[in-house]
């Protein structure tokens, strides 16, 4: 059999619920537009989800891998790379070490940013929570692990709905950098 013909469709998703299951629900919706394969095309979507200062962005890839379903790949451009130079999905455990950093500057900008994700994390408007930044404020790094951290808290209720969702992250977050105030 010959190899299935690829069809990428690139989309944009601009999030407006504050609520987890009104956001999850925002994403499915989304998902539920898909087109299906067939035996000779499979088709992919690239969801664009934010764009960051720089102009880089932060887009989800369906289907993952793993192609259970409902996953999905994060991806944020001009952050991680492959060896032969394309855009490398970050772990969380990538963009710990960057918090660790940010909020070892000071003890006032150890609280803000921490503030900061504690709010990302009860489902805030994150362009508000930018917004509000002081000691953050126009720090692409802030805005970048902030952004990130915010698709991964979905990406934890998407996948562990039922289970712990985006606790299970905020417990180790929490784990290396100390309890979100």
């Amino acid at each position: 059999m010959n190899a299935k013909m690829e069809n990428l469709t690139r989309l944009l998703i601009t999030t407006k619920s504050t609520e987890r299951a009104a956001l999850r629900a925002e994403i499915f919706q989304h998902w539920l537009n898909e087109k299906p394969g067939t035996l000779t095309a499979r088709n992919t979507y690239r969801y664009d989800v934010e764009t960051l200062s720089d102009g880089s962005r932060i887009y989800l890839l369906r289907p993952a891998r793993l192609n259970k379903g409902a996953d999905f790949v994060i991806v944020c451009e001009r952050f991680l790379k492959f060896k032969k130079g394309k855009d490398r999905p970050p772990k969380f455990d990538d963009i710990i070490p960057e918090i660790k950093e940010l909020v070892s500057v000071s003890e006032a900008h150890r609280h803000e940013f921490l503030t900061a994700l504690r709010r990302i994390w009860e489902c805030e408007d994150s362009r508000q929570v930018l917004a509000d930044l002081k000691y953050f404020k126009g720090n692409f790094r802030a805005e970048r692990a902030l952004l990130l951290a915010k698709w991964f808290f979905i990406e934890q209720d998407v996948t562990y709905w039922t289970d712990s969702g985006r606790h299970m992250l905020r417990a180790a977050i929490e784990d290396q950098v100390g309890k979100l105030p």
